[in-house]
């Protein structure tokens, strides 16, 4: 495993930590990690062993073995002390403690030393002891020290701690099982790789395939399984008592699950154990099993007659409950009970049972008439729609689906089905949404509910399976809903043709586009002629009738004000991206992604990270690009959505090249390519190659950078035209440095064509800088050289604007003369310097070396921060709050907390007021 990132800054700001987490987390794997990755280090380790906690020193004997050769070396009453107690007779207190620390420290001065004492807590007291003193002790030493035990024992005193994080479960399982059946096993599992493998090992081939649901719990003979059965049977009876009534409802919040313990005589206290013994937590209001899985464990574990009673108990509480003020706990509440008393009523005859129902629980449960069951399906309806409406798809997902189980008309369940489909998609959970839809099955087989249900099974296979399978299921709805659902016949459409957009096959990307153009009528809704509009732009975009679609993609900027859908206003902001409208486009991004928060739609979250992206990495906010495009990322994994998670890899090694960092652009484009391989080339691994080359670019290598882009920029390469567009600029420097300015003058025609139709000042400014590259003629070369910078002030993209300085100024210098370089140069220099440009910070230097002038690098501002770093410290500094600083960065809260949180532990600093201080 690699050492994660938050342990890797946790060693980087303190000298020793303790790791801690639940069984199965990777606790040894990463002692192993890093002892193996210690290279030019003095490695120690050591680890607890339970036969041998009653010997005292047994540990630090184990650890010091390899230093025993150099304790006569040491002072005499030191090398007494450690002789002694490595031959067993065993000293204790102070001057051990001290002798330790005295044979670490000397030998830190021919090496680096790095201690790893795995299970800790089964170390020895008196080993413990000295460790512990020994870690509170080290300061500048370069030496290390890291524990490790598990999540629920106390840390080692007076010693940080940390917790290790779970694995990315997509690219854990990549290759093994489809991406959105890995995110579902990574979120049961919490992310402990021990209990996915272990889990992975029983799947059904159609649970692998995500056709049948996953299992409820762990094996039962599993090692991850069995150590929290342990935990579970150490845990008082009162306590287990409370873990069943959490494992029927995670959802009821804690006031009602007090009230719950209180009517069955007891007391909310008496959870303190199961959450000292890293059971449970208190999330979102609500108590949370710590290890998803964890639930179904505890609640099969239960008789029959005690969970009927746990819901009974639960339903009642709900029942009692005053009315409050908050219309949404209203509607939450009502849902809970809905729920509790549907678990008591049994499925129709020959139903399926519900999850989490035995069949003695449907023999035993209330009432069987189906009126009975009528009502409560239709209470469960009701209460899902209201929740549904305040964006909880989840829990409206979960009602509906039980609904169905209730439901003995084909029809209803079917369409009760469909909703709770529709519902686990936006709540992010693709795989419960694919498991919903192999159940449905309309009584009537030329039903409409099958052009729906299509629909739905190929919009989450174009996130997250395979887009050509995707394809034929979105047309094959579209065939199936005909002129009585037009608007969803077009949104399906406009679906199959993203699959030809991102692939970059024009022919039937435009084929698909003049099919919805044929459905318009007249008098069309306002998302219907947003939708229009956008097609017959970005058909005349792919025509390269670049002047008719000015005024069709305009016209859908000026109808996505009165829109709220996050669809559309993603629609709307790869419209201002064509249109070359960053700011534009930034914003509409921002506006999707909040819109799809407040509805509850998870699943549309990735696509407007990806445009936000991209559209900062055109504006040359690189910094909040970067940290977008990282949050797309995650996201997108966490959501089995590779297709994005390739997008925002290619982007994150566009990103690096700024900053000349090879080895991250070639990483991530390597990843993005691999991400994507699956899918088919496409947009994503256009850009991936299109980074590789401006790194060859960037660092000089012209014939390397001329074969990549030459591939990307032709029509007859295997690219994208989107990334033909742009990559065009960089392949118009490489082509004049090849020697080849036919081939830039031809390019550069096209991109001309192309930025002059937007009306943009972006692209425009590089469409003038292109032809001032081309111009033979040294007069056009500089009308066109200040057009262009005049342009980018228009369209504040630093970077871009800073890159034709230094194009300018070496054109400048070589006809009129070093002072005429100069002052571009050094406004560009400035630039390239304040967003840590190195390779173009160098550039300029040497420009300004070739004009006579003496440059000296300029000194480090903060060394100690990392560059996003010092941009929020500054930004705090001057009073901003954690919100404003967001927002002025594009970064989420949740971020930039993150960030302050570091810049705190890193300047040494306790307050804003002491930041201020520091930054001065």
């Amino acid at each position: 495993m690699l050492i994660p990132p938050e342990i890797s800054a946790r060693l980087d700001d303190v000298h020793a930590v303790v790791v801690q987490g639940p069984p199965g987390i990777g606790r040894t794997s990463l002692l192993r990690q890093v002892a193996a990755t210690a290279d030019g280090s003095e490695v120690l380790t050591a680890e607890g062993v339970e036969t041998e906690t009653g010997l005292r020193f047994a540990a630090l004997h184990r650890l010091l073995m390899p230093l025993a050769d150099r304790i006569p070396s040491l002072p005499k009453r030191p090398a007494a002390t450690l002789a002694r107690m490595m031959a067993g007779d065993a000293p204790a207190g102070l001057p051990l403690g001290v002798a330790v620390l005295e044979l670490l420290t000397r030998a830190a001065r021919r090496q680096p030393v790095r201690c790893c004492v795995d299970d800790v807590h089964l170390v020895d007291d008196a080993s413990r002891d000295v460790l512990a003193f020994v870690a509170r002790r080290i300061a500048s030493e370069p030496i290390t020290m890291l524990f490790t035990m598990p999540d629920d024992r106390p840390p080692l005193p007076g010693l940080p701690s940390a917790t290790l994080p779970g694995v990315d479960a997509v690219q854990f399982l990549a290759g093994t099982v489809p991406a959105d059946v890995a995110a579902a096993i990574g979120r049961g599992c919490g992310g402990n790789p021990r209990a996915i493998e272990e889990l992975t090992r029983t799947l059904s081939a159609d649970q692998r395939d995500g056709r049948a649901p996953l299992p409820e719990t762990l094996p039962l003979y599993g090692r991850v399984r069995r150590e929290y059965d342990a935990r579970l049977a150490r845990l008082p009876v009162a306590a287990r008592r409370l873990l069943l009534l959490v494992a029927a409802d995670e959802q009821v919040d804690v006031r009602t699950l007090g009230r719950a313990a209180a009517a069955a005589g007891g007391d909310l206290s008496a959870l303190a154990p199961a959450e000292a013994a890293g059971l449970v937590h208190e999330a979102d209001g609500s108590m949370r099993f710590r290890f998803p899985l964890l639930r179904g464990a505890v609640y099969h574990a239960a008789s029959d007659d005690d969970r009927r009673a746990a819901h009974r108990l639960l339903a009642d509480v709900l029942a009692g409950e005053p009315a409050g003020a908050d219309l949404r706990a209203e509607a939450r509440r009502h849902l809970r009970r809905a729920w509790h008393l549907a678990a008591l009523t049994p499925p129709p005859p020959d139903g399926p049972t519900a999850a989490g129902r035995t069949k003695a629980d449907v023999g035993n449960g209330g009432g069987s008439a189906d009126g009975e069951r009528g009502a409560v399906a239709e209470e469960l309806t009701r209460a899902a729609e209201v929740v549904r409406g305040n964006g909880d798809h989840a829990a409206a997902s979960e009602a509906v689906e039980r609904a169905a189980e209730l439901t003995a008309n084909p029809d209803d369940k079917a369409e009760h089905l469909l909703a709770a489909a529709r519902d686990a998609w936006l709540a992010g959970r693709p795989h419960r949404a694919g498991v919903l839809l192999a159940r449905l099955r309309p009584p009537h087989p030329e039903a409409a509910l099958l052009g729906f249900r299509d629909l739905l099974r190929g919009e989450i296979a174009l996130r997250t399976g395979t887009p050509t399978a995707a394809q034929e299921l979105l047309l094959a709805a579209a065939d199936r809903l005909g002129e009585p659902h037009r608007t969803a016949a077009m949104i399906a459409l406009i679906h199959a043709s993203e699959v030809d957009f991102v692939s970059g096959d024009e022919r039937r990307y435009l084929r698909t586009l003049h099919r919805v153009i044929a459905l318009r009528r007249g008098d069309e809704s306002g998302a219907a002629e947003l939708m229009f509009e956008f097609c017959t732009g970005m058909a005349a975009t792919f025509e390269r009738r670049h002047a008719d679609a000015v005024a069709p993609l305009r016209r859908v900027l000026e109808l996505s004000t009165q829109h709220h859908d996050p669809t559309l206003l993603s629609w709307a902001a790869l419209t201002a991206c064509i249109l070359g409208q960053e700011d534009t486009a930034l914003g509409l991004s921002v506006r999707a992604r909040a819109s799809a928060q407040v509805r509850g739609e998870i699943a549309a979250l990735p696509r407007t990270f990806e445009l936000s992206t991209y559209a900062q990495l055109w504006l040359g906010r690189h910094a909040g690009a970067t940290s977008t495009a990282d949050e797309g990322l995650a996201l997108a994994r966490s959501l089995g959505q590779p297709g994005s998670a390739s997008f925002q890899l290619a982007s994150l090694a566009l990103l690096a090249v700024p900053r000349g960092d090879e080895p991250t652009c070639v990483v991530r484009a390597r990843a993005a390519i691999a991400e994507a391989d699956d899918r088919g080339p496409g947009m994503s691994v256009a850009m991936a190659h299109w980074a590789l080359g401006a790194l060859d670019l960037t660092v000089g290598r012209t014939t390397e950078a001329m074969a990549r882009l030459r591939v990307l920029v032709t029509a007859s390469g295997r690219s994208h035209p989107l990334v033909r567009m742009m990559a065009a600029p960089h392949f118009v420097e490489a082509a004049l440095r090849y020697g080849d300015r036919g081939a830039a003058a031809t390019v550069g025609g096209h991109f001309d064509a192309w930025a002059n139709a937007t009306g943009s000042p972006a692209p425009m400014a590089l469409a003038a800088r292109c032809r001032a590259l081309v111009a033979s003629d040294p007069a056009v070369a500089e009308e066109n050289y200040r057009e262009a910078m005049r342009l980018h002030r228009l369209g504040r993209h630093e970077f871009e604007r800073a890159r034709t300085e230094l194009l300018y100024a070496h054109e400048l210098r070589r006809r009129r003369g070093a002072p005429a370089a100069r002052e571009v140069l050094h406004d560009a220099l400035d630039t390239f310097r304040q967003l840590e440009a190195e390779p173009w910070v160098r550039a300029c230097q040497g420009e300004l070396r070739a004009t006579g002038e003496d440059v000296r690098p300029e000194r480090a501002h903060r060394p100690d921060l990392t560059p996003q770093q010092l941009r929020i410290a500054r930004f705090a500094a001057q009073g901003a709050t954690n919100r404003e600083i967001a927002a002025q960065l594009y970064l989420s809260v949740r971020t930039v907390d993150h960030h302050m949180r570091n810049i705190f532990v890193r300047l040494g600093v306790r307050s804003r007021v002491e930041l201020v201080r520091r930054l001065s």
